[in-house]
């Protein structure tokens, strides 16, 4: 949702304009709280890789043959790590928030990724389609961008509105930004830009002047929702699913909740990730966004423990390894 300007901060290409979440207050500045958030992040003071669950991660010859499996299934997911995913569906591949290297983030702030990458993202042999939700660093990652485009330089690019230009520079051509409900089509598959309740911190750019979106991916058959990162809404995820109907499998974040109070207006907890799925109509739920970079408070284990625990009849709650591939075909 675009708004007036709250202050003389432009975007990155010289308009005076920031985004807002729907229908409610922009957050409280908390100096202090980010202050301390970001100490805590350089010093090393959140959970780290010693806090993984045990068997986090696939040996690299096991995510092989699990990705070599999932060629040619009508529906078959693969987690890198984080809130990257490979979405094979329909005979189209998609590549979620693309980060494939070993850290994120600017200068001295940089993180480095906690368990190895698995699979090799060498294995990956065709790309149809990348979604970015958003700006921040650990799901826009420039030097991803730039290998994928190296390799895939034809591949479609959908992120919010204003946000081609980071992308552009990466050296992908075909850049589409999209507003909430906006659809676009790949040769009978669907993406549709979405609601999330979050905000864009990308320094040097402007706070929000950058949109951020979930996305929708249907062929017809099998509908995968891509949470990017949220809050929760209920409404606005029950509008959704009124609008788009229900889909069978959500991807949603399960991690950086911790301290909720200081979270809470940018993240879902564990419990609040499944209901959202819930909310959606979804079969089968997804935790990502949890146990690769050491991003908050919350112990990767904790993660994981509260995620699948909020599983339920009417939709059930699971969490991939670190380059697990599966095949989810109807």
């Amino acid at each position: 949702m675009l708004a007036a300007c709250a202050g003389p901060g432009r975007n990155a290409i010289g308009e005076a304009r920031f985004y807002a979440n729907p229908d409610r207050p922009a957050p409280a500045p908390q100096i202090a709280g980010w202050t301390e958030h970001l100490m805590k992040m350089a010093l090393k003071l959140f959970p780290h890789k010693d806090a993984l669950p045990a068997g986090h991660w696939l040996a690299s010859p096991e995510a092989e043959t699990q990705f070599e499996n999932g060629r040619g299934a009508a529906l078959a997911l693969t987690w890198f790590g984080h809130s990257t995913f490979l979405i094979r569906i329909g005979g189209h591949t998609v590549l979620t928030d693309p980060v494939l290297g070993n850290h994120v983030g600017p200068g001295r702030l940089h993180l480095h990724r906690l368990p190895p990458l698995r699979p090799d993202p060498g294995l990956i042999r065709r790309l149809d389609a990348i979604v970015i939700s958003h700006a921040d660093y650990d799901h826009l990652d420039i030097a991803s961008l730039e290998r994928l485009a190296g390799r895939f330089p034809d591949a479609r690019v959908f992120v919010p509105e204003g946000t081609a230009f980071l992308v552009r520079r990466t050296g992908f051509v075909h850049v589409q930004e999209m507003r909430w409900y906006e659809t676009a089509q790949i040769d009978g598959l669907s993406i549709t830009a979405v609601p999330a309740i979050h905000g864009v911190r990308r320094p040097p750019f402007a706070i929000d002047s950058m949109h951020w979106a979930g996305f929708v991916i249907g062929d017809g058959l099998n509908t995968v929702y891509f949470a990017g990162d949220t809050a929760k809404d209920t409404m606005i995820f029950a509008g959704m699913r009124e609008r788009l109907g229900p889909v069978d499998v959500a991807l949603v974040p399960a991690g950086a909740w911790s301290p909720h109070h200081f979270q809470r207006p940018y993240h879902v907890d564990p419990d609040e990730a499944a209901a959202l799925a819930r909310t959606l109509g979804a079969r089968l739920a997804i935790g990502m966004h949890w146990g690769t970079f050491a991003l908050s408070e919350d112990p990767p284990a904790e993660q994981r423990r509260r995620f699948l625990a909020a599983s339920t009849p009417q939709t059930r709650t699971t969490v991939f390894r670190i380059g697990e591939t599966r095949v989810l075909e109807q």
